[in-house]
């Protein structure tokens, strides 16, 4: 049963495989300058002030082009990876034979067809397990130095990536594309199930994939345990980015906050009296011959501060393991639905 289930299988199997060795190359290629950038600038001893070491260590990565196509494009792969899991393993497992009348034939050879679907869930299911497991694996070695920077003091010298906590990078670390690669196979069998057509399957698995993954970080992640919050005083300097607005008199100012590689969920600027929002603007701020410089100054002697809510970067992997766990949950959902209507299938 295993060899017929490889030998259905195996044209997907080496397509996906062929696009796991091309991410691996690319990480290999280009993997050890950024290790030897990251040694190099002394960003492995810093653990106080590292202005210094992370401007050498962003000009060597800034001037070194490939590693930025690398870092985006392995995030790519890696949310790619489950979709094409879901859409060209899940999704023909039982539509395919239900289109080409091939079960009845399958199912009265001594073969059971609790038998059948178990043997082919359990092996395309740790193929897809570990095919996604192997690719993060290697994304995150590749991105260890960039991930480790991102999350030292004076991070955002010149090298303005998102660190492993942010939205668009978790899902490409750790544990949680295993689950996502779970998720995406027992979805793309079920609705193939469901469907009974290959080709309609793969476009229904790719699009509540793209709208389960959109959801979850977008609604449920944060909650994953309560926002961490602190206060900081709100100090500008014409060489740090800012965000200044004045409308009709009134001062919207904010300066990005250092969470040291968590994920920063909200800023609010209050003023001295711990109200938040619009502020008066210093008239220097409105006078047409002050510069920026002048009005940041007057801006500083107003006492804002900035009420910072963050997830630390600390829970990093405490919200790996939840999200796995809750695709794992998903996925044993989905799961359920397809074998129970498999069991049901009427085939006369």
């Amino acid at each position: 049963m295993m060899y017929f289930t490889w030998r259905q299988f195996r044209v997907q199997a080496a397509a996906t495989l062929g696009f796991v060795a091309a991410v691996a190359v690319a990480l290999a290629a280009t993997g050890a300058r950024v290790r030897d950038a990251f040694a190099a600038s002394g960003l492995a001893a810093c653990t106080d002030t590292c202005e210094r070491a992370q401007t050498q260590f962003a000009a060597a990565i800034n001037g070194f082009q490939p590693a930025l196509a690398v870092f985006y494009a392995a995030i790519v792969a890696l949310y790619l990876l489950p979709a094409l899991i879901g859409m060209f393993w899940g999704a023909p497992l039982v539509a395919r034979e239900l289109e080409a009348r091939t079960l009845r034939v399958v199912w009265s050879q001594g073969i059971t067809r609790m038998r059948w679907t178990a043997a082919k869930l359990l092996m395309l299911g740790l193929a897809a397990a570990g095919t996604a497991a192997l690719l993060s694996l290697a994304v995150s070695w590749w991105s260890q130095p960039l991930d480790l920077a991102s999350a030292l003091p004076g991070h955002d010298q010149g090298l303005s990536l998102p660190n492993r906590f942010a939205p668009l990078v978790f899902g490409a670390r750790g544990v949680a594309p295993v689950g996502y690669a779970l998720f995406a196979f027992l979805l793309g069998t079920t609705v193939g199930v469901l469907a009974r057509r290959t080709i309609a399957a793969m476009a229904v698995t790719a699009a509540v994939l793209l709208g389960v993954q959109l959801l979850i970080p977008a609604m449920i992640r944060a909650d994953y345990a309560p926002p961490a919050h602190s206060v900081v005083e709100l100090q500008l300097e014409p060489s740090m980015p800012q965000n200044l607005h004045l409308d009709q008199g009134m001062l919207l100012v904010s300066s990005p906050v250092d969470v040291g590689g968590g994920w920063l969920l909200d800023v609010a600027t209050v003023d001295a009296g711990g109200h938040a929002g619009a502020v008066p603007a210093p008239d220097v701020c409105v006078s047409a011959t002050a510069s920026l410089a002048e009005c940041d100054q007057a801006i500083n002697r107003l006492g804002l501060r900035q009420q910072v809510e963050y997830q630390p970067a600390g829970r990093f992997w405490r919200f790996q393991y939840t999200e796995l766990a809750v695709y794992l949950l998903l996925a044993a959902a989905v799961g359920a639905v397809g074998v129970l209507r498999i069991r049901r299938i009427d085939l006369t």
